[in-house]
């Protein structure tokens, strides 16, 4: 399976999964002539794309639902909540092309098997998935005030991860939004922090996650530089190797330099950890604002 983002963070959100008979879109949150754009910078034809999947109906993710499911003929997935959320502002999908996802039950297109599941944010039913082709999962886990016990089970067995890391907090309180857009953000219905991004994660990499695009950063609360760095020391501090790699990724010696100026050993792959556990190493990279990431294979 292959993935990559399109698009990233408050201005709009893309994502790109490759099956091996079978192309998706999870949201369409840029006008469809960039995401067009987007799509050929990977070398991806819009032509061939089989369906879109919806997140939740906030614009930074349905911009660009209706002019490309009207233009290519695609069918949109989304659950209940989330079309009666987003009807007024894509305009007319013909009816046989709109889906209804029920969240934790799967669904099957092609050679892809979808199962979603219901996310804490502040939406009408909004939702997070993993996607199978039989050989490999992705997980895909953005806009989430928090990581539920019941995300926890489904992403825990994914290869990838498009994760959320949407602020830090210090520049969240100390940033220029009034305080109840920060009380939003920082609530158990908002954006998932750097710090909490870690934590998460040093769970799901316990389980059979190795490679994690950090998605979503706030342009005024966040950097690409400090949420990589916040999540790789929390990773390694748990005894996960960590490759960084793109923005941010500051690898010197073996040495992981962290954002805090403080430096931490780079475990070999391999190696024993404190508790005697064999480490893994965990390719850790950012998804850009304005453009497609590379494509990653799992």
């Amino acid at each position: 399976m292959r993935y990559t983002t399109i698009a990233s963070g408050s201005s709009g959100n893309c994502a790109f999964v490759e099956g091996k008979q079978t192309r998706l879109l999870v949201d369409a949150g840029l006008a469809g002539k960039a995401v067009e754009k987007g799509l050929a910078a990977v070398g991806v034809d819009p032509r061939t794309i089989d369906a879109i999947v919806v997140t939740h109906e906030h614009i930074d993710h349905i911009r660009g639902v209706g002019v490309l499911a009207r233009r290519y003929k695609l069918p949109v997935y989304a659950s209940e909540g989330c079309w009666e959320g987003m009807k007024h502002a894509i305009g007319d999908v013909p009816e046989a092309q709109v889906r209804l996802i029920d969240p934790n039950k799967k669904v099957t297109l092609k050679n892809l098997e979808i199962e979603a599941f219901p996310t804490p944010h502040d939406a009408r039913a909004p939702i997070g998935m993993t996607i199978d082709d039989g050989d490999s999962r992705l997980g895909i886990a953005t806009d989430i005030g928090y990581v539920t016990r019941g995300m926890g089970r489904r992403l825990i067995d994914c290869q990838g991860l498009i994760f959320e890391a949407n602020y830090d907090p210090k520049l969240l309180q100390t940033g220029p939004y009034p305080a109840h857009l920060k009380r939003r953000i920082a609530s158990d219905k908002g954006h998932l922090s750097n710090p909490d991004a870690g934590e998460a994660l040093v769970k799901l990499c316990d389980g059979a996650v190795r490679q994690v695009l950090l998605s979503h950063l706030s342009q005024e609360n966040n950097r690409p530089d400090l949420a990589v760095h916040t999540v790789a020391s929390i990773l390694t501090e748990n005894e996960h190797a960590v490759q960084l790699v793109g923005d941010g990724a500051v690898a010197l010696e073996g040495v992981l330099a962290v954002a805090e100026g403080r430096a931490l050993p780079w475990p070999e792959p391999g190696a024993e950890g404190r508790s005697g556990a064999r480490t893994e190493q965990v390719r850790l990279s950012v998804a850009p604002r304005y453009e497609p990431h590379p494509l990653e294979e799992i």
